[in-house]
């Protein structure tokens, strides 16, 4: 059967299964290859597929509950309308695979690669999903209620709209996802990262279940650093009425430029209730300051207000700083010239040993009585125009 074209086997069905599988039972390290790629509209439950590559396969409304599906490269597949109920799909690769309104009542994802997978309207009950890496997938709207996504990769992806009432998201990455009106009711927490996750004021974290949580990936910034949250304290911390907008600067702040812009976005949005939330430093110079503002507040409005306040805030007062230093050099320079006349004066009367100013000498600081001053006081040139003795 080694040689064989399998797929006229499985075109049979079950009869086809039941041979398929004897078969493969008796050769456990062949894993056959199968030519045609359309196993469509058949019923292959209980076929076990394992391994096999069944890249751009067609699987469109074929009953395969219960079927091994375990390791193979299903890269692409169209699962439209399949029943997959029971069905093992641990450690498959999935990315763009199509399960458009596919039965998934008690699948099993655990590991397997989603990448980009559409899961629309797919009917997903007691499905796991333990370790499964999700890469852009289309998850928006889905009831995931109640399926288990411990250890699973969730980060930056849309979740907005999703349901997960009392999921297990035990040790999830959910860094950089955006979770806006996401239903996390009753849901398990403990160990999820949430690094710089986007929540709003309609992000239902009621009677969530968490014990520790981590503010960064690989198991960094533990919250609480110690001990655990007590019961609905993480609800308490997290929940939020208002939303945020996150500003980012680059090379620090100059905080006179913040405030005037923050004053000046704050008139022009009555009623936004801007607040500083938190300031966090992101290394590398980065700073990122998260303004709290009302839910009904045009947030993307705000952003560009105040950037462009502090931008031109921050031009305006470099120019008052320089300004300034090029006046303090003014005056500087016509002290001493000053002092350079008032010495020329002096040196015809003969009254005091002339201090002339030279650009760049330095001065140890204040004007001398150079009657009775050391040189080191001074730190310049001192020149006696006059060869009369002085007083003692």
């Amino acid at each position: 059967m080694a040689n064989e074209d399998y797929s006229p086997i499985l075109q049979q069905g079950q009869q086809g299964v039941e041979i398929w599988n004897k078969w493969r039972k008796q050769n456990p390290n062949t894993v056959p290859e199968i030519s045609n790629d359309d196993l469509s509209n058949l019923n292959l439950s209980g076929v076990d597929l394992s391994k096999c590559n069944l890249t751009n396969f067609s699987f469109k409304d074929t009953n395969l509950s219960g079927a091994n599906l375990s390791e193979a490269c299903l890269i692409r597949s169209d699962f439209g309308f399949c029943n997959l109920t029971n069905t093992n799909l641990s450690n498959a690769y999935l990315g763009h695979c199509d399960f458009t309104q596919a039965e998934l009542n008690g699948t099993i994802f655990d590991n397997a690669d989603l990448g980009h997978v559409n899961l629309s309207f797919a009917r997903i009950n007691a499905a796991r999903f333990r370790g499964a890496n999700f890469r852009q997938t289309q998850l928006q709207g889905v009831d995931l209620s109640s399926l288990d996504f411990s250890n699973a990769n969730l980060s930056n992806l849309n979740l907005s709209w999703v349901k997960f009432v009392g999921a297990n998201l035990t040790g999830a990455n959910l860094s950089h996802s955006q979770v806006l009106w996401t239903d996390f009711t009753a849901a398990v927490f403990t160990g999820a990262c949430i690094e710089d996750w986007h929540i709003n004021s309609a992000t239902n974290l009621t009677d969530v279940i968490c014990d520790y949580i981590y503010r960064r990936q690989g198991q960094q910034e533990r919250r609480p650093s110690s001990g655990n949250f007590a019961p609905g304290e993480f609800t308490q911390l997290y929940q939020t009425s208002l939303e945020t907008v996150d500003l980012i600067f680059r090379n620090g702040i100059d905080w006179d430029a913040f405030a005037y812009s923050f004053k000046k976005v704050e008139i022009e949005n009555q009623g936004a209730q801007l607040d500083v939330q938190s300031i966090e430093k992101k290394g590398d110079g980065i700073l990122v300051v998260r303004i709290a503002v009302a839910p009904d507040a045009d947030k993307a409005t705000i952003h560009n207000q105040f950037m462009q306040g502090y931008e031109f805030a921050a031009k305006a007062l470099e120019a008052q700083y320089q300004a300034r230093l090029e006046d303090k050099e003014k005056v500087i320079n016509q002290l001493f010239s000053t002092i350079n006349q008032q010495n020329k004066l002096l040196a015809q009367t003969g009254d005091k040993v002339s201090i002339y100013y030279q650009p760049n000498s330095q001065f140890a600081g204040g004007i001398v009585d150079a009657t009775s001053v050391d040189a080191q006081q001074i730190g310049g040139s001192i020149q006696n125009n006059d060869t009369k003795d002085f007083p003692s």
